[in-house]
């Protein structure tokens, strides 16, 4: 029989989730920051200032998509994490996979923005490998309401395993959707792009009207 004193191993495994937020935090501010160093400073060597700046479009536009990506992230991480008060070895994993693709990130936007602008088969490549690498994080997601499934007692009270099971299947339905949409840069990539965007956007307007049915309870 165990000690009454001692803790339980399930007890034993488990961890707060202070220093989880603050490192994750770090790295999506980097990651955001980061993104940024892809826009150059044009070398007009005399030339048309205002022609060179408009030049730079698909850096812009490959900034924006990936700035709106790690804010959504942000944003839905940072509502995860309020309904969680402790955390086991899944959901830590689950969390590093996540920001293995936040830090990844500013490559597919260096690649997509570099590319974009060529057309042909190079920008179709570009574009599909940008929605690749956005499936990749919705299995992060899928692992991380995975351990929630699991283990409901990590959960703040209020929430339960249907919860979380209804949430992973919003990742199984976002990695699908992200995959389409990379394979549909290959044939259109304007139009992938477009699609992108708006898909990142309906990620976080869900958790948005998640949120206020359940505080609506």
């Amino acid at each position: 029989m165990q000690h009454p004193s001692l803790p339980t191993v399930t007890e034993d495994r488990l961890t707060d989730t202070s220093r989880v937020e603050t490192f994750s935090d770090g790295v999506m501010a980097i990651a955001i920051t980061l993104l940024v160093l892809e826009i150059h400073l044009p070398d007009t060597n005399g030339g048309n200032l205002l022609r060179q700046l408009g030049a730079l479009w698909p850096s812009y536009l490959a900034y924006a998509g990936s700035f709106l990506t790690v804010g959504v992230i942000w944003l839905c991480h940072h509502r995860f994490f309020d309904r969680i008060r402790r955390m086991d070895g899944l959901l830590h994993s689950g969390n590093l996979l996540l920001l293995l693709t936040v830090a990844f990130l500013p490559f597919p936007t260096t690649v997509l923005a570099h590319h974009l602008e060529d057309g042909g088969w190079n920008a179709r490549v570009a574009t599909a490998f940008y929605g690749v690498i956005a499936s990749v994080q919705t299995v992060a997601w899928y692992v991380m309401w995975l351990a929630l499934r699991r283990n409901p007692a990590l959960f703040q009270p209020g929430h339960d395993t249907d919860y979380a099971r209804r949430e992973s299947r919003q990742a199984i339905v976002g990695f699908v959707l992200f995959d389409l949409i990379a394979v549909l840069g290959l044939v259109v990539p304007a139009v992938a792009l477009v699609l992108y965007v708006i898909a990142i956007l309906a990620y976080g307007i869900g958790y948005e009207r998640i949120r206020a049915r359940i505080l609506a309870r």
